[in-house]
């Protein structure tokens, strides 16, 4: 895991959607919303947003219906949509 993350002015919720898609990446299981849900404890709503500030942070990036974890040297300070 990169401590980079809590640096970067994310939201609690989008630090945690990037803790569950680091195990799952750990763990060899395909970053698919099937997956991230099964462990998201918050309204899925919330996933919607965490997922689209770690894109705007460019710490994921989508590839159809997988997300994929940016290298760290990619990764952005927060802004604003």
């Amino acid at each position: 895991m990169e401590n980079k993350i809590f640096k970067l002015g994310l939201s609690v919720e989008a630090v945690s959607l990037y803790l569950i898609l680091f195990d799952l990446d750990f763990a060899k299981v395909p970053l698919e919303m099937e997956s991230i849900s099964a462990r998201w404890n918050a309204p899925e709503g919330l996933l919607a947003k965490a997922v689209e500030e770690l894109e705007m942070n460019s710490v994921i990036v989508k590839k159809g219906a997988v997300l994929e974890i940016n290298p760290v040297s990619a990764w952005t300070e927060t802004r604003t949509a």
